[in-house]
């Protein structure tokens, strides 16, 4: 005992790695090995000892090895958990100390936790040692051996001996628990929560421990380890059993095992093994005998079922081995010892009574089998009642009560399993074993009905019983036929052994069975027959055999007939008599086409009537008929070719007691009608209920008169007659409900009953009526009293869900759709919605449909206050176990799904409908209708309820708020999902976000009424004690007081393993993506709430994953979010302050061990480990990374939560920026995959939509019957999360790296180092297929470039895979582009209607997009920021349209109904191409905001460390690391400049730029000297030159491609003005290189770029139009680059820049360009800046092209005189000026890295005045071209003298300006001051040439 570990985690570790064991683990065995001795020794425990005691108190205590010193506190705390427990002191003291270290994470006290983690590692024991016996049992597992021979070293004797004595040892336990809360109770300790919170936690867990136990006990019998002396210490135990409760059906349970494996050894063909068996059941029988002679007290039926078990599994061992029986040896006598015996068991003792109760009250739905109930109470004498009553829950423990369905509800799954198991081979013993005792239950039985036997006594209860030797002659068999048929009751494809051997005992036994007699035989028979036909296979069997061989099955007329067979034939025959019977009254009567009498009740007194049996009988069929259709389409089929449904209607028009039976059996035929049948079924039962005479003996009590006559009653009161029970008001809103769901083939566009339903008799024709008294009779009463719980929770579910179809089916598309129509005769996008809908006309189909009158009751306050209480139900409720659990759960999940229906719903409900139900076109039949109610009911009630939307109805019962938090928890995933989707609409409401909103007065409500929950605007906080000032949302859950619950129910829910969940019953996807999606949506409904409330809504719109990284988004005020992550919300000290976050140690905190945000950073480090770990991304790994990220970069940039976020993430138990830097995997093209394919292979899929495997050499082969596109979007999505997370920790890196930078600390010079440091990359160098380009990382290479990874993946290859069109903005040709692609089969042709296609005038742009934002262009004020919008396709609406069309196309006759498959093909190929569509634009923008991110940390890693790099030795590696990122940019910026649009180019070069900026005064090129340089640093200079100039040849090559952008081409230009400025001027030879190279590139360019063919000098062309037409940035860095060629080119003397120029044009263009640009400027008023410089630039250009004499020439030819001349500017006054100001447009503001700047002025300030900045320049350039011509410049003078001449006064003015200054110098004050000098000096040198002032020389 000394080296049992007491810790409960290496068991928690253990079992988690057996619950996914799949053979794989190698190690499992030995695990399993190293905690033997804990699972041997089970749950004994030491008990105390006063050794122990002494010990403890010697203050020390040893635990794990570790020594440690304890105080009295902790030793007295000890003693009473040892006394509490009774163990000994010492393991006490080490569960104490455990507790201690779980205190934070369990919230509650040492003592308690040392409670749970005591019972806790007790759980865990129990189910490893059961998963280990469930590998061993199972024969066809592959891995059994290892199980099996696990199971031979614990399973021993002592071992098994453990389990049956621990299982009484919890008994004891539980007696001791039930003494000490009595005790408590009477000493008034049961208001002491703590109390009885440890008295429920150690009841719950005793029969979890007792159940464990039972399972095991099963397993080891099923394996042959139980012996028999094991097995009497079971049957002593069961002896002493007192109750009837779930103790018993442990018990029950193990018995019927312990027997069925010792009768049935596992090796039965060993003679020894047989004779060891027969000897064993020998001893066994013997105690049974002894037993049988003195019986105990109690439970007497229960110990009779025990000798039965015993006697039917002994008797087949006998009959097995008649040989060893009949040796004398044995005496066993078969009559006297068996048979005779058993017998008695059954008629005097009640075994199958028991049996029959013990199945009932196990079975699934028994509860609600209300037909039952008279047939049980005829089969049940003596046995205990099962109750149904609800129980009182501080009542008396639920030992001391009968077995009920509470309790049988606490068994797990897997102990019903068994019990079903152990139960089946019970019922295949009994009637394999027994057979003659069935045959002799028969026989008396039957002899008894039909008397033949001598006396017969009539009971009280009409029974007729008969007694002789062994008892009263009762309905035994019928009992056991109910015992099978409650063993199978909604347990689907449970009972296949029945059918699947025809030569079999038990097929022979429903073969045998189905000859009955009796009523009460046949309706148990009938009843047994359905219970084992439910589930697919079983159905179709059971179908199979009821229509076999029915030429022997008796006449129905032939009442007298002996023997007859139940069959379809005879059931057929018998509802046909039954039915002409019924309705063979007075025929004066019979006049159902009268109007006289229709909607009439008539009395007639002789009407015929059907008995009890009958009634009985029939109902069987029907229940038979029921549950067979229900369960198989192909049985319904053929069953509904037999007019059962026709003769169901007539028996349903004879109004019989009957009519709920008969409403289900219909409805279980509707499971796949189409429309029509539905629209029939519609038809029957509306005139059933409000149209034909309802007949009756007499008329009900609530009519005055006589019988019989004609009675006109009301539509209430006809229903009230025609359903006086619950079955048959359950059944007939069952039956609604199935009807109003979408019919087979048919969708929402369509209405869900026929057009004109009851139009010809009643008024309001539709579903007015039926809504009415769903809503108004049976959802409003389902609380009434005469209901019990579990009848309450029936009719609340299927109420529910009426409503939920009604508005589900609505679609609000339609009316969306209807606001874009066109024109009369062609719809929007193509489609006509009046003739595409029926009925034909929008307005009629609103008129019509259910959803606006369903809607008109919900904003009733009646009726959404009984909605709320049934969604307010509790997590408890539906989480905890209890009877009404499931259906609990069923009602809250309907429930919650209406109220988010209506939250979907209530904007057009509100907005559209409302106008149109007032409109003054209302129908006569719809606007009145019967009473003052109208259809301007939803705006009037709107009114009277003071309401705006349904979301003051919530706030109006703010305690719902608080269970939708709640209901997040659910370990059912429906609920759970659907909570957090209503709390994110009401997160996003305005009456929630602010406590200013305006809450209508009370006097605004119906009748003055005041809500519920009176309104309040400020509240306490529990947490803080002070008043929150924040949203009524945070403000609601924090002042609650379960508001740490809520907290934790969060955390629980992303932390609970995929085992914990269930209910499965509403989820479309498979239970792993259902819970996956879950966890998603919670983590997005935390990011979406950490914006501010204006980015909230457009953050869900996109089906695919979008990215928000901008911090203006994010919100400045405490959400939800914040409060569920455990951030403390402090109000300020005034109302002026602003309230903050702060620091939250507390239970749950954000700084606590256990939170929401530690949480969510573990899910991020789970993820991105189990992808660094395999290298494989998986859609649920990426996505949670992704959200994950997303939180955690959203507070820390956002100022209210950064200082908390950034101060917990940089504490040394996150370290996190260290973490997510080491631990981010690497992405590669072949070798990381995306959902299991690699993007290569992703390439490689077939391009078609058709159905097969991708056709890959390296992925996996997928199933045929997959469509290939949904590995495409799984892939594709899964690639979009990744780049959405790759972004966030981008971003947040950039903002922790920024956040530490002012000033520079150590903490910053560390991060800065894991980032541009270089390392060896794992792996080594990457494969050349990889990438088109030089691999990024070939031997060694910084942090930051390995997060530059995602570059390989190169979307545009996807997208030309895909034929997705690579043009931005509108994308109105999917469906023309499908019509010109070549179709590969059938399915690829578009559908042809009247020769023309019936898609083609569909515009899908105009009506299913929705826009995305605009992204950012990669540096601010680019022009690109103003590029076309993307789109993405709303695919709902696609099909929507599509499938419009395809109606439009039916009801125009242009197509058949139903469509072709063509037709339906061809939908799902235009949505799929949609879809693809979607993914492409997806993840281009993704992948330029991943490029964004780390554009910004790159920027930040640059600006940031400028400082420290100008001191010796701070970042090492700096310089390194710019340039290898220069040379790892420059291939990637050539290559995604030939792309579209490529917004990666733009981030690319705005990148580049930036380096390039940083490093250039260190490229080598000037001719400074360098004398104190190294030979190291010369080599990284010439290193840095030969990467600028692979840079700058880059540079040249991409602007010149078609495809870049204006903002690429602006930062291009950049790259080659600093490469080309950072070169010597007066090293002619390097200038001539640097010519060459141009030139090189400017020929070559059109080799880069395939598109377009090549052309000469197309570098110069390209530059020059961009300062021709260019705009902003783009054209001013145009013009330096073109200046800074001429000034290559007039250093060199080869004039290719100025040959380019005249050949093309240009040159004339740019001097006209100054005309246009004088023209266009507003000099009256101010100019902008922009303008300002685009001006100068292009005189400083053709000033440096006129220092050459030829320059000068061309640009005089070019009229550059007659420019001048008439230029405006020169002819303003000096005096006047031209002031320039600071443009607010986007083109204005200057590039980054550029070194251009504009200098700042306000638009309404005095500006800055330019004039002579305009000045200066135009005389430089007339001085240049008299300059350069020479000697032939006596025309120019000529010019320049007419110009100056027509200025004169300009002239003069600048005279005036320097006289009396020292123009020569070069020290001026301003640039205004440096303008007027120079034009100064420029005016006296022109003047002086030209002699323009000689005739005026006095003037001046």
């Amino acid at each position: 005992m000394a080296q049992l570990k007491w810790s409960t985690a290496p068991l928690i570790e253990l079992q988690a790695r057996l619950s996914v064991y799949d053979g794989s683990d190698d190690t499992i065995e030995a695990a399993i090995d190293e905690r033997m001795l804990d699972l041997k020794n089970l749950l004994a425990v030491p008990g105390k000892t006063d050794e122990s005691r002494n010990s403890l108190n010697t203050g020390k205590l040893n635990i794990d090895g570790v020594e440690y010193s304890v105080n009295a506190e902790f030793i007295n705390e000890s003693c009473l958990l040892a006394d509490e427990l009774s163990i000994d002191e010492k393991i006490a003291a080490q569960y104490l100390q455990y507790g201690t270290e779980y205190q934070a994470e369990l919230d509650r006290q040492p003592l308690q936790c040392a409670v749970v983690l005591f019972h806790t590692r007790r759980a865990f024991v129990l189910d490893i040692v059961r998963m280990i016996l469930e590998n061993a049992v199972q024969v066809d597992l592959s891995t059994r051996q290892i199980f099996v021979d696990i199971t031979k070293k614990l399973a021993t004797k002592e071992f098994v001996t453990s389990v049956v004595k621990t299982m009484t040892d919890i008994r004891a336990n539980l007696q001791v628990l039930q003494e000490k809360e009595i005790s408590g109770h009477f000493l008034g300790r049961d208001q002491d929560e703590s109390f009885v919170e440890n008295i429920k936690f150690r009841r719950d867990h005793a029969y979890q421990e007792h159940e464990s136990l039972t399972q095991i006990l099963v397993l080891l019998c099923q394996l042959g380890l139980v012996s028999v002396d094991q097995m009497k210490s079971i049957l002593e135990a069961a002896v002493m059993l007192e109750n009837y409760d779930q103790i018993l059906l442990h018990y029950a349970t193990c018995i019927a095992a312990c027997f069925d494996s010792l009768c049935v050894p596992l090796d039965e063909g060993n003679n020894t093994i047989e004779k060891e068996a027969f000897t064993n059941a020998l001893r066994i029988q013997s105690y049974i005998s002894e037993k049988r002679r003195r019986p105990p007290s109690k439970l007497a039926y229960f110990h009779a079922a025990i000798d039965l078990w015993w006697y039917v599994y002994f008797g087949g061992l006998c009959s097995r081995e008649r040989e060893i029986a009949s040796d004398p040896a044995s005496k066993i006598d078969y009559s006297v010892d068996i048979y005779r015996p058993a017998l008695e068991s059954v008629m005097k003792g009640g075994a199958l009574e028991f049996m029959m109760v013990l199945a009932y009250d196990t079975s699934v739905g028994s509860e609600l089998l209300t037909d039952h109930v008279e047939m049980r109470h005829r089969l049940s004498s003596r046995t205990l009642q099962p109750t149904s009553i609800h129980h009182d829950p501080y009542g008396p423990s639920p030992s001391s009560r009968p077995l009920s369905i509470e309790v049988a509800y606490n068994v797990t799954s897997n102990f019903e399993k068994k019990f079903l198991a152990v139960m089946s081979n019970l019922v295949d013993a009994v009637i394999s074993n027994f057979a003659d005792l069935l045959k002799e239950l028969r026989f008396r039985e039957e002899e008894l009905a039909f008397g033949n036997l001598i006396m017969e006594q009539p009971e009280a209860d009409g029974q007729s019983q008969q007694s002789d030797e062994l008892g009263v002659v009762d309905y035994e068999l019928e009992r056991f036929f109910m015992f099978i048929s409650y063993l199978y009751t909604e347990r689907p494809d449970s009972a296949l052994p029945f059918w699947s051997d025809a030569e079999g005992n038990l097929y022979g036994f429903i073969v045998w069975a189905s000859q009955s007699q009796t009523p009460l035989m046949i309706a148990t028979y009938c009843d047994m027959l359905a219970s084992i036909s439910t589930g697919e296979e079983s159905a179709l069997a059971a179908h199979t055999f009821m229509k076999d061989d029915e030429s022997t099955a008796g006449s129905a007329i032939s009442r007298d007939q002996m023997t007859h067979r139940i069959s379809w034939d005879y059931i057929s025959e018998v509802l046909a008599y039954y039915i002409m019977q019924l309705q063979n009254f007075n025929p004066e009567h019979n006049m159902f086409a009268s109007s006289a009498i229709s909607r009439s009740l008539i009395g007639i007194a002789d009407k015929p009537e059907l008995d009890n049996d009958e009634r009985m009988v029939i109902s069987s069929y029907l229940r038979l008929l029921e549950k067979v259709a229900m369960s198989n389409s192909i049985v319904r089929t053929e069953l509904t070719a037999r007019n059962l449904p026709d003769s169901l209607f007539h028996l349903l028009d004879c109004h019989t007691p009957l009519t709920g039976a008969i409403l289900n059996t219909i409805r279980a035929f509707l499971e796949d009608a189409t429309a029509p049948a539905r629209h029939a079924v519609w038809k029957h039962l509306d005139a059933y209920l409000l149209h034909n005479p309802i007949v009756v003996t007499r008329a009900p009590s609530i009519l005055a008169g006589a019988p019989g006559g004609l009675h006109h009653i009301s539509f209430n009161d006809r229903l009230t007659i025609l359903l006086p029970k619950y079955e048959d008001v359950l059944a007939l809103v069952s039956m609604v409900e199935c009807l109003t769901k979408v019919a087979a083939g048919d969708t929402i566009n369509d209405l869900q009953f026929p057009e004109m339903l009851g139009a010809a008799y009643r008024a309001p024709s539709g579903l007015q009526p039926y809504i009415d008294f769903v809503i108004d009779n049976v959802f409003l009463s389902t609380r009434a009293a005469e209901f019990n719980p579990h009848q309450q929770l029936a009719l609340q579910s299927v109420c529910l869900k009426f409503i939920r179809n009604c508005i589900e089916n609505f679609n609000t598309d339609l009316v969306a759709l209807a606001s874009m129509q066109s024109g009369a005769d062609v719809g929007s996008g193509g489609v006509n919605v009046e003739i595409a809908i029926k009925p034909q006309g929008l307005v009629n189909y609103l008129r019509m449909h259910p959803c606006i009158w369903v809607m008109e009751k919900l904003f009733e306050e009646r009726i959404y206050t009984v909605l709320f209480k049934l969604a307010g139900l509790g997590i408890d409720i539906i989480t905890e176990p209890g009877q009404y659990k499931v259906r609990a759960a069923e009602v809250v999940r309907v429930a919650l799904q209406v109220i988010h229906r209506i939250l979907l719903t209530e904007d057009v409900y509100l907005d559209v409908m409302e106008r149109f139900s007032k409109a003054d076109d209302a129908p006569a039949h719809i606007s009145g209708g019967v009473g003052p109610r109208s259809m301007v009911g939803p705006g009037s009630s709107r009114v009277l309820m003071g309401m705006r939307n349904f979301e003051d109805a919530i706030l109006f019962h703010l305690y719902i708020v608080t269970q939708f938090a709640l209901y997040v928890n659910a370990e059912q995933v429906a609920i759970a999902s659907v909570a957090i989707k209503i709390l994110d609409i009401i997160a996003q409401a305005p009456q929630f976000l602010n406590l200013e909103y305006d809450i209508p007065a009370p006097g605004s409500y119906a009748n003055g009424a005041i809500p519920e929950i009176a309104v309040k605007t400020t509240f306490d906080s529990v947490e803080s004690g002070r008043r929150i000032g924040v949203n009524r949302l945070v403000s609601a859950l924090d002042t609650v007081e379960e508001s740490r619950r809520v907290m934790f129910g969060f955390i629980t829910q992303l932390e609970r393993p995929a085992v914990q969940y269930s209910g499965w019953d509403d989820v479309e996807d498979d239970s792993d993506t259902a819970i996956s999606n879950l966890k998603l949506e919670i983590l997005e409904f935390l990011s979406r709430n950490l914006c501010g409330a204006s980015s909230r809504a457009s953050a869900a719109k996109s089906e695919l994953s979008s990215i928000d990284a901008d911090p203006s988004m994010l919100s400045d005020v405490p959400t939800i979010s914040h409060f569920l992550l455990g951030f403390r919300i402090r109000d300020g000290a005034t109302a002026a302050s602003t309230t903050s976050l702060e620091h939250n140690h507390a239970h749950g905190g954000v700084d606590s061990p256990v939170s929401l945000f530690r949480t969510v950073v573990n899910m991020l480090d789970e993820s991105i480990l189990s992808v660094a770990s395999s290298g494989k991304y998986t859609r649920r790994t990426a996505a949670y990374a992704r959200a994950a990220a997303d939180i955690v970069y959203k507070l820390c940039a956002a100022k209210i939560s950064s200082p908390v976020t950034l101060s917990l993430l940089r504490s040394s138990e996150f370290d996190f920026f260290r973490t997510r830097v080491a631990a981010e995997p690497l992405v590669t093209f072949t070798g990381t995959q995306w959902e299991g394919f690699t993007f290569r292979e992703m390439l490689s899929l077939p391009n078609s939509r058709s159905y097969g495997n991708f056709d890959n050499d390296g992925a996996e082969s997928k199933p045929e019957f997959v469509p290939a596109d949904s590995y495409e979007d799984k892939a594709s999505d899964t690639l979009l999360q990744f780049l959405a997370g790759r972004t966030f920790l981008l971003e947040y890196f950039a903002v922790e790296l920024h956040s530490v930078s002012d000033p520079p600390t150590s903490v910053f010079e560390k991060y800065v180092q894991m980032l541009i440091t270089m390392r060896g990359v794992e792996g080594g160098q990457a494969s050349v297929d990889d990438w088109i380009a030089p691999s990024l990382f070939a031997c060694e290479t910084a942090k930051a470039l390995e997060l530059l990874d995602f570059l390989e993946i190169d979307i545009e290859r996807l997208a030309t895979r895909w034929n997705i069109s690579t043009t931005s903005g509108r994308v109105q040709d999917i469906i023309g582009s499908l019509n010109q692609n070549t179709a590969s089969g059938p399915s690829d042709v578009l559908v042809v209607s009247n020769e023309v296609n019936m898609f083609n005038d569909i515009r899908l742009s105009d009506t299913c997009c929705y826009p995305l934002p605009p992204l950012a262009a990669a540096t601010p004020g680019s022009s690109d920021s103003l590029a076309p919008t993307d789109n993405l396709y709303d695919l709902d609406r696609v099909r929507v349209i599509l499938e419009l069309k395809v109606r439009e196309q039916q009801y125009l006759g242009h197509l058949s109904e139903p469509a072709p498959e063509g037709v339906t093909q061809q939908i799902e190929r235009i949505v799929s191409c949609c879809r693809r569509h979607n993914a492409i634009i997806c993840l281009r923008r993704a992948q330029s905001q991943c490029l964004a991110a780390w554009c910004r940390l790159l920027r930040i890693i640059l600006i940031d460390t400028a400082a420290l790099a100008t001191k010796p030795d701070r970042v090492p590696g700096r310089d390194t690391f710019i340039l290898e990122t220069m040379q790892v940019l420059a291939p990637k910026l050539l290559h995604y400049a030939h792309v579209w649009e490529s917004r990666v180019a733009e981030h690319l070069a705005s990148a580049s730029a930036a380096l390039v900026s940083s490093i250039s005064p260190y490229l080598g090129l000037n001719d400074a000297a360098h004398p104190d340089t190294t030979s190291s640093d010369e080599e990284e200079e010439d290193a840095a030159t030969d990467i600028a100039h692979t840079v700058f040849r880059v540079s040249l090559i991409a602007v010149q491609s078609p495809h870049a952008s204006p903002s690429v081409r602006a930062d291009l230009y950049t790259l080659i003005n600093i490469f080309i400025c950072n070169h010597p001027p007066r090293r002619r030879g390097k200038l001539s290189q640097l010519q060459r190279t141009i030139q090189s590139c400017a020929n070559g360019s059109a080799a880069s770029d395939s598109t377009s063919p090549a052309k000469e000098n197309r570098l110069i062309e390209r530059v020059a139009t961009d300062t021709v037409s260019g705009e902003g940035v783009t054209r001013i860095m145009a013009m330096t680059v073109l200046r800074a060629f001429a000034a290559v080119e007039n250093a060199t003397g080869r004039y290719f820049v100025l040959d380019a120029l005249v050949r093309y044009n240009l040159l004339l263009l740019l001097v006209r360009s100054i005309k246009r640009i004088d023209e266009d400027l507003d000099y009256e008023n101010r100019v902008s800046n922009y303008e300002v410089t685009a001006f100068k630039e292009t005189l400083v250009f053709l000033i440096e092209l006129a220092q050459s004499r030829a320059g000068a020439a061309q640009i005089i030819q070019s009229g550059l005189f007659t420019v001048i001349q008439n230029a405006k500017f020169l002819s303003i006054d000096p005096d006047v000026g031209i002031f320039a100001y600071a443009s607010s447009s986007a083109t204005a503001t200057p590039e980054a890295g550029s070194a251009w700047f504009w200098p700042a002025s306000s638009v309404t300030g005095p500006g800055r005045n330019v004039f002579f900045e305009l000045v200066a320049p135009t005389m430089r350039l007339l001085t240049c071209c008299v300059l350069s011509m020479g000697q032939r410049n006596l025309g120019v003078l000529r010019l320049v003298k007419d110009v100056l001449s027509k200025r004169i006064l300009l002239v003069r003015a600048v005279l005036r300006r320097v006289v009396g200054q020292d123009i020569s110098s070069e020290k001026v004050s301003d640039d205004e001051d440096a303008a007027v000098t120079e034009a100064g000096r420029l005016v006296v040198l022109v003047s002086t040439l030209t002699g323009v002032l000689d005739d005026d020389a006095a003037t001046v």
